[in-house]
């Protein structure tokens, strides 16, 4: 029937669990179709930041719990919001999935909350590589930053290690700290997403993440991951 809301699999994971996301379908020139059927539809998003990675010729299941009730191959992407582009789309989804992680991270044994870390930021890094450059609006403040969320626990034996501040620059090792690390990348990335959830131009909350990727999240995300990278072996991680 039209205005039918089933769930798609989009080939979409959180926090390394296959996942399932929302989306209504109206039909085009009729009321239903039939079982063994074919029509064509307009499918609408409800949280349009998990369909990032949908594209023309994509074919997605319909489904109705696990069960699946149908196929749709995707003819065209009749529109987009402005700054709804593939590139932030698929930010805005690792940027909640690490916050996620991040909230929950006393759910975790030591090695699962390592090699969790080290993915998550990973994948952070790469797609906040590929954020566009926007220009920010005028009078519109993220606010100051979210407090720690109180059932976070670090990485025990694993949660101080040296580094080099600078790499271009001649200087004595410092002490870095894993915590550190990822609350400061869970800070910058919530106030982005408390923007991108406003009713505010959305270039608010990608100007934030841009900005602060390269003048300071990015510089935690890699310094964690050289730390993360050798923790994972030193705990036993395949």
């Amino acid at each position: 029937m039209s205005d039918y809301r089933p769930s798609w699999n989009l080939g979409n994971k959180w926090l390394g669990e296959p996942t399932i996301n929302d989306g209504r379908v109206f039909l085009e020139g009729c009321t239903e179709i039939a079982p063994g059927t074919e029509g064509l539809a307009r499918l609408e998003p409800l949280a349009p930041e998990f369909w990032g990675g949908v594209r023309v010729g994509s074919v997605i299941a319909m489904q109705e719990g696990n069960h699946v009730v149908g196929h749709a191959t995707v003819l065209s992407v009749v529109s987009r919001p402005e700054n709804f582009t593939s590139e932030v789309l698929v930010f805005v989804d690792q940027a909640r999935q690490f916050c996620d992680f991040v909230e929950k991270a006393s759910d975790y044994p030591l090695l699962p909350r390592l090699s969790g870390a080290r993915q998550r930021l990973l994948e952070l890094y790469r797609t906040g590589s590929a954020l566009p450059q926007v220009e920010p609006p005028e009078g519109i403040d993220a606010g100051p930053n979210p407090e720690k969320p109180k059932s976070w626990v670090g990485f025990d034996k694993f949660e101080f290690y040296w580094e080099v501040f600078d790499p271009y620059v001649d200087e004595a090792p410092v002490t870095g700290s894993l915590s550190d690390d990822l609350l400061d990348v869970y800070f910058d990335l919530r106030r982005g997403l408390d923007l991108w959830d406003k009713d505010v131009p959305k270039a608010a909350a990608v100007w934030e993440w841009r900005f602060h990727f390269d003048m300071h999240w990015g510089d935690h995300a890699i310094d964690a991951l050289r730390a993360l990278h050798r923790a994972c072996r030193e705990a036993g991680s395949p």
